[in-house]
């Protein structure tokens, strides 16, 4: 399970210090882990599964359809599921952290916050989000969800301290200029707050089940 572990951080092109931001554990302990002084757990894995480089046979929209019809999200029923559920904060960071992702799948981010904001490692989430300026677009879809628990308000405060002023896209970073500039005028006040732009409505999040 070591050479494992070192084979997917080496296949990712990844640094023993950014694979170990990724699975949220310090650079030490991901070396322990390297040499099997430490146990693998199933945690681990799933954040492994969820960041991994898509083969040329799995493109990178097929595999995030394939994880969120293993995570259940209903508009994906009828696409085959991944074979290892991922972790769920491991799979929105993973699709958060891409300059352009499937618009379905975008789509259904919000859905994912709603069903699993319980389970998620949301001081995880919260910290990546930070480390990878990502803090608006996952502040976004926090509060686009809907979702009002003590612990998703808490995260959702914690990325508007770090809030960037700098504009981005909901994954959707090839944008026509055109099109941004409509995009831009008519996102929700929300979208706006988060400097997103998207055409995405908090409200569309109520759609998917």
């Amino acid at each position: 399970m070591a050479a494992s572990l070192q084979h997917w951080r080496k296949h990712s092109g990844l640094t023993q210090v950014d694979a170990a931001a990724l699975l949220g554990v310090s650079q030490p302990y991901l070396s322990l882990l390297e040499r099997g002084s430490r146990p693998l757990t199933k945690a681990l894995r799933s954040r492994m599964n969820a960041v991994r480089k898509p083969t040329h046979q799995d493109s990178t929209a097929d595999h995030f359809r394939r994880q969120m019809s293993a995570l259940g999200y209903p508009l994906f029923a009828h696409v085959s599921p991944a074979r290892a559920k991922p972790s769920p904060e491991a799979f929105l960071l993973s699709v958060l952290s891409q300059s352009d992702v499937d618009s379905r799948v975008v789509e259904g981010l919000p859905w994912l916050v709603q069903q699993y904001a319980g389970e998620m490692e949301l001081p995880w989430l919260v910290r990546q989000a930070k480390l990878q300026s990502l803090q608006n677009r996952m502040g976004f879809l926090f509060q686009a969800a809907g979702v009002e628990t003590s612990e998703l308000m808490a995260a959702a405060h914690e990325l508007e301290r770090a809030r960037l002023l700098e504009e981005s896209t909901l994954c959707w970073d090839t944008m026509p200029a055109a099109t941004r500039e409509w995009v831009r005028a008519n996102r929700s006040p929300l979208a706006k707050h988060w400097n997103v732009v998207t055409t995405l409505q908090p409200q569309d999040s109520h759609h998917a089940g």
